[in-house]
């Protein structure tokens, strides 16, 4: 016990515990966590949290100070600035009076106390929007903006003048609330696509219509707030619309568009090289809801994710590509891990994956010495390819991981039960009838996730693309058959 202490307090003395900057030279130390960071260097301006809470994720359900709590491990991480994006889906407008108390009434109150959370720990705020996207009690069949697959949700065409006044008139209705509510921003942040567009004849080409309604929000919004700046978001972007965008903004708009995060398609690792207004700072925007392969997981269906190898390549490619600024786009706390990476490296505090993963132990996991740390770190990065993993052993593994005794902390306790879900997964995947025993392993893999969404994550009605027809499983198609079936049997007896 004297040489255990003795040896914990050699440790303390070297090190910042808890995953503060390690700060003294020892050789069992990653040189990368040392005083001076080996090989890292900051390389960005701006590290953008966006963090948008909607469809029940996990900020659509924080109050404000668990929204505070994570602001702050975001900053803690790297992050320096904060955005996020009212989304209008399934919402009335909130601005005319209401004796009741509404979604929309408690989404929009919501974004105000991040805003003003995200304020309080120095980080500048970002309105993002998709302009034509209103509420759902403006979707009139005559307003109605015509759909694609890269064009959907509640919309309505701006090339319609009444539709048109309507758009402007909520802009102006948040912004001056904003303004009113003691909210300072910084930039709003115009993106085209997914919940915005217009696919009709009269708003072709449809990114020029775009870029002239995202103008003249961006003037409403320079009554409230004289210096806020115009950025936009490259998501679903085509190269031959950022042509015509450059040369429109270059001839109609100099100067107005100072950052576009770039779209970086799923799989890869960089931007594109494609042209940009004059003046305007080349950035990304970072996908951090997946892990290190497109397609086998998205979101939080199976649980938290980590991206180690794909974001630590990212981090370089983007440097390499004359980056400026990221954005990361965040669903909710099932990415912690992906945040710190990404915080971690573009920082310039860590050169390393391994070692971000390494401080994320012992700032969280109960890791109180290094060798601890990087047991942690290798356990962590094997579910950059969850598929891969054998989830019993993983589960085996991770019960033995130093910290096991400690009281359990949310962080931890999200990969014991994804464990247990690719666990059930694997039984489930033995078989191809449903039979009885079949049907009980799916029971026990939703309850699972129920207990995750529910007891760690305190989530509520998921929507949209976290509902369960989206999940990646091969068996889920199949299974929802069967159950339907079954329902359509038993109502038949009825």
């Amino acid at each position: 016990m004297i040489r255990r202490a003795l040896r914990v307090a050699v440790w303390a003395a070297v090190f910042v515990l808890a995953g503060r900057a390690w700060t003294a030279e020892t050789p069992n130390a990653p040189a990368s966590l040392n005083g001076k960071p080996a090989g890292a260097s900051k390389a960005f301006d701006d590290l953008v949290l966006y963090a948008p809470g909607h469809f029940g994720n996990s900020y659509e359900a924080a109050g404000e100070a668990e929204m505070g709590a994570l602001l702050e491990e975001a900053k803690h991480w790297g992050f320096n600035r904060y955005a996020d994006w009212f989304n209008m889906d399934d919402c009335v407008d909130p601005f005319p009076k209401s004796r009741v108390v509404k979604l929309s009434h408690a989404v929009w109150e919501s974004k105000k106390r991040h805003f003003r959370a995200a304020m309080a720990r120095g980080l500048p705020c970002d309105l993002a929007i998709t302009p034509n996207h209103v509420y759902i009690d403006q979707c009139r069949p005559e307003w109605a903006a015509e759909q694609s697959d890269r064009i959907f949700g509640q919309l309505i065409c701006p090339s319609k003048p009444e539709a048109r006044q309507a758009i402007l008139a909520n802009y102006e209705n948040l912004f001056r609330d904003l303004a009113r509510s003691g909210v300072r921003l910084s930039a709003v942040v115009a993106a085209p696509y997914d919940y915005g567009g217009c696919a009709c004849a009269r708003c072709q080409p449809w990114i020029l219509t775009f870029a002239k309604l995202s103008r003249e929000i961006h003037k409403l919004g320079l009554r409230y707030y004289p210096r806020l700046e115009m950025h936009m978001i490259g998501w679903w972007w085509q190269p031959a619309e950022h042509k015509e965008f450059a040369e429109w903004a270059d001839r109609e708009a100099p100067d107005w568009i100072r950052r576009l995060y770039l779209w970086i398609p799923y799989g890869q690792t960089t931007v594109g090289q494609v042209p940009l207004p004059k003046g305007c700072q080349v950035a990304a925007f970072v996908h951090i809801g997946y892990g290190d392969l497109p397609g086998q997981e998205r979101y939080f269906h199976l649980g938290p994710v980590i991206a180690p190898a794909r974001l630590e390549k990212t981090v370089a490619d983007l440097k390499s590509r004359g980056c400026r600024s990221l954005m990361a786009y965040s669903e909710g706390v099932f990415d912690d891990v992906n945040k710190a990476l990404l915080a971690g490296l573009a920082s310039g505090r860590f050169a390393k994956a391994d070692d971000v993963l390494s401080a994320y132990a012992m700032r969280y996991l109960r890791a109180e010495e290094p060798p601890a740390a990087v047991q942690w770190a290798r356990w962590l990065r094997a579910w950059g390819q969850p598929f891969q993993v054998n989830a019993e052993q993983a589960h085996a593994e991770l019960t033995r991981l130093p910290g096991a005794s400690a009281p359990v902390s949310w962080r931890r306790e999200q990969w014991r039960l994804k464990c247990e879900l690719f666990r059930l997964h694997a039984r489930i995947m033995q078989g191809s009838n449903w039979t009885p025993q079949r049907l009980a392993l799916v029971d026990q893999f939703w309850a699972t996730q129920e207990e995750l969404y529910r007891k760690v994550w305190g989530l509520g009605p998921v929507r949209h693309i976290f509902e369960r027809r989206y999940t990646p499983l091969p068996w889920y198609q199949s299974w929802a058959k069967h159950q339907a079936e079954l329902a359509r049997g038993i109502g038949a007896q009825q």
